[in-house]
């Protein structure tokens, strides 16, 4: 059997692959669903590959996708402490990244916090007015987060801390 750091390397390298191809994304006329799917995976990894580094089991991360919002912030806090980006600025953008991971975790279509957020980057859903809701068509929370003051410092922490897991 493959050791955690192993795995760590693994989801590492294949979030760094996601994220890469959310940021080629970002120029091309597609729907915003397709481009936030590739951030939501690279997420999911590199948290895995937190998770992984700190000794968790591997085959207990396998079977779901609710890891972004709580252990994302974690990875994102301690990325920030190690480059030294700190103070009021650093807190703000923190908090903005807790946010964004919330949402960001609800782009999988298995999470949907109770059936009260069935939205999702991949299949269509109904609403309780049994209307039906494409991805393509949706406005997603996620995407006005990133666009918002602190969004692409997220970003930035994201694919730095992708880069530190790989170091």
């Amino acid at each position: 059997m493959a050791s955690t750091f192993d795995w760590a390397t693994a989801y590492a390298r294949q979030a760094q692959a996601d994220f890469q191809t959310f940021g080629q994304l970002q120029s091309l006329k597609i729907p915003e669903c397709h481009k936030l799917q590739f951030l939501q995976m690279a997420c999911e990894k590199l948290s895995k590959a937190h998770l992984c580094s700190n000794k968790s089991d591997p085959s207990t991360l396998q079977s779901s996708h609710a890891y972004v919002a709580k252990t994302l912030p974690i990875v994102l806090r301690e990325h920030a402490a190690s480059i030294r980006f700190d103070g009021d600025a650093a807190r703000a953008v923190l908090k903005h990244a807790k946010h964004l991971a919330q949402e960001i975790e609800l782009l999988a279509p298995a999470v949907q916090r109770g059936g009260l957020r069935p939205d999702n980057c991949e299949y269509p859903w109904e609403s309780p007015n049994q209307t039906i809701h494409i991805p393509s068509d949706w406005q997603f929370e996620c995407s006005r987060l990133l666009h918002q003051r602190h969004g692409n410092t997220v970003l930035k922490l994201i694919s730095g801390a992708i880069r530190q897991l790989l170091a």
